[in-house]
């Protein structure tokens, strides 16, 4: 029993979401998001990934500080990001 549930965990790890977006519209997303925002700073977007979780495959800003980039400046991009997704 304790095999079948070892394996059935592992298979389950393997799983993944597949990002929704191709490149192209990733960064027009994150782009539309900064415009949107306009945080002050300047912000690092990363790629979505394949992730079990539905956030994990969108693009992710991340704020370049020592160019002004804020926390609170990449959390509402994010956000943004996640908006527009949904909707």
């Amino acid at each position: 029993m304790q095999k079948i549930t070892l394996l059935s965990i592992l298979i389950l790890a393997g799983c993944t979401v597949k990002p929704t977006f191709s490149p192209d519209q990733e960064k027009a997303l994150a782009q539309a998001c900064i415009e949107e925002v306009q945080a002050p700073g300047t912000y690092s977007i990363s790629p979505g990934q394949p992730s079990a979780s539905p956030e994990g495959a969108l693009p992710r800003a991340v704020a370049v500080k020592r160019l002004g980039g804020t926390t609170a400046g990449a959390a509402s991009i994010n956000a943004c990001i996640q908006r527009q997704a949904a909707g």
